[in-house]
């Protein structure tokens, strides 16, 4: 009865998240399609998506991994002993990150006019000075967002997830007030001034739930058991995470030297993918860290493993299907979302192929995060640490075989991304077999095999409609890419709920009962 509740928290949790993270992505393409008019594909672009690779590297590497793999399981497992402790804990511990990410922040704002010929080679000089000035500027948001992850994580614990999922909105509409508003007045640099608005309104939007739930600051960095316990635990994390990033800036670098307007059309194709990964894996993998925490510390190991294996069920069935229809409406999707102003059909074209080659791969990214997260919650951060670092050497080694088999040399790039991203996630569940007992994989995979026999059979069906409804519409302007693209998706919507209750009927009923 009490697995039920929490399965039911969890999935309402999760449902929640996903609702918000639809308008978070929705607001955040809206924002893409500012940039797409204003500038294009473009090199003032590309020096803007350059700028984010060395904030969020300080951001991930001091951070994300402390938090997402050390402070919550800690957290909790000082709040079920001492409440007031682990609220002591919380503060400490967010001045020992402020600190570290502070001393790094003064480091790259001295260094970075040095590094930048290494991270964006194929810029301009003009260029490359511009994201000089706005990676100064956005060094401010990595100190913002430790304030704010923190406050973020301790709503997470306590199941507060409105707050956190409102944040991402507002971070969103800073950037576009940065775009539209101070980009016009003063300049390029309004973008950088976006980002950090963003920040703030992303920490003022949770600081005061927190607050309210009993977080208080502390006034000096001390090194208590419990923050060295959380250092120890992160480091893996964020090694890995570092990884990740370093990974991130080379294929960004290595953007940079194809032509003007790569690196943006590749992050822009990024962002598009980011959308279901969001809202099914991610939203799913935060709502259910806490739960799968405490369920962690448990003797016998069934609560915890049934819900891992359900949870990985039921983002496999739902994401399969929808990298199905995005692969098929790809073109009608980019057309719609980024297809005005100064991006040109061109453009759009090529951001098109790009994120048909990321569809290869997003069932694995959506995966990838809970997978991550039942191993934190076991206080495990080594081994997705070492797969990860796999993946990253792999996805480099096979960018470069590719890079000269296409005449567009930037689909090398998620080509080479999905594979490596395919080969983590079967990593990660071979590895989650072996650690938690009885864990039934055979499942998993036949679960995962009936999600691609109904994704196919649901393409098969958008196809033949496709055949019969593709003549009445214009696909290289607005209305007609809008209006196909919504009636294959309603196709595929029908499609999918047919299939899934004539042969998916014990995964829907799972899925639809844990709801109610």
């Amino acid at each position: 009865m009490f697995r039920t509740i929490q399965q039911s928290k969890i999935l309402r949790g999760g449902i929640i998240l996903a609702v918000l993270g639809i308008l978070s992505r929705l607001v955040g393409l809206f924002r893409d399609r500012i940039l797409a008019k204003y500038f294009g594909a473009s090199e003032i672009l590309d020096a803007y998506y350059g700028a984010f690779t060395i904030p969020d590297f300080i951001f991930n590497l001091v951070v994300v991994g402390a938090v997402a793999s050390a402070f919550i399981p800690v957290f909790v497992e000082h709040q079920a002993k001492n409440e007031a402790l682990a609220w002591q804990l919380a503060g400490k511990f967010l001045n020992v990150l402020l600190a570290g990410v502070i001393l790094l922040g003064l480091v790259f704002f001295i260094l970075i006019p040095y590094l930048i010929g290494w991270i964006l080679p194929g810029l301009s000089l003009e260029s490359q000075l511009l994201a000089v000035v706005l990676i100064r500027i956005m060094l401010l948001s990595p100190i913002i967002f430790t304030l704010s992850t923190v406050m973020g994580s301790i709503l997470q614990i306590h199941q507060r997830f409105l707050a956190f999922g409102l944040a991402p909105i507002f971070y969103n509409l800073g950037i576009i007030f940065g775009a539209v508003y101070l980009e016009p007045r003063i300049g390029s640099t309004g973008l950088a001034w976006g980002v950090v608005l963003g920040a703030i309104l992303h920490l003022l939007i949770q600081a005061p739930f927190a607050l309210k739930l009993g977080f208080r600051f502390q006034s000096l960095i001390e090194m208590t058991q419990g923050v060295k316990k959380i250092i120890k635990l992160m480091i893996p994390r964020s090694i890995s995470l570092a990884a990740t990033q370093i990974n991130w800036i080379i294929l960004t670098a290595i953007a940079t030297t194809i032509s003007a307007g790569s690196v943006t059309i590749f992050n822009l194709a990024n962002n598009l993918q980011f959308v279901p990964i969001a809202m099914v894996g991610l939203s799913m993998a935060v709502a259910s860290f806490p739960t799968l925490s405490r369920e962690a510390l448990q003797v016998d190991q069934t609560a915890f493993r049934q819900r891992v294996e359900k949870t990985i069920k039921g983002i496999l069935f739902v994401i399969v299907p929808i990298s199905f229809l995005i692969f098929y409406i790809r073109m009608d999707i980019v057309q719609v979302l980024l297809g005005v102003g100064n991006f040109t059909i061109d453009d759009v074209t090529l951001t098109a192929r790009v994120l048909g080659f990321f569809m290869l791969g997003v069932f694995a990214q959506a995966v990838i995060p809970f997978l991550n997260r039942a191993f934190f919650a076991l206080q495990d951060t080594r081994t997705p640490v070492l797969v990860t670092l796999g993946m990253i050497i792999l996805n480099i080694v096979l960018v470069f075989f590719f890079l000269d088999r296409f005449s567009d040399q930037i689909l090398a790039l998620p080509l080479a991304f999905s594979l490596a991203s395919i080969i983590q996630v079967f990593g990660l569940l071979f590895l989650i077999n072996r650690r938690i007992t009885d864990f039934q994989l055979w499942k998993v995979f036949r679960g995962f095999l009936g999600d691609l026999f109904v994704g196919v059979l649901m393409l098969m069906g958008m196809i033949m409609v496709d055949a019969a409804i593709v003549p009445f519409f214009e696909l290289k302007n607005f209305s007609g890419a809008f209006m196909h693209g919504f009636l294959l998706t309603l196709v595929a919507l029908l499609l999918f709920i047919a299939f899934a209750l004539i042969f998916k009927t014990r995964d829907y009923e799972e899925l639809v009962g844990e709801t109610k």
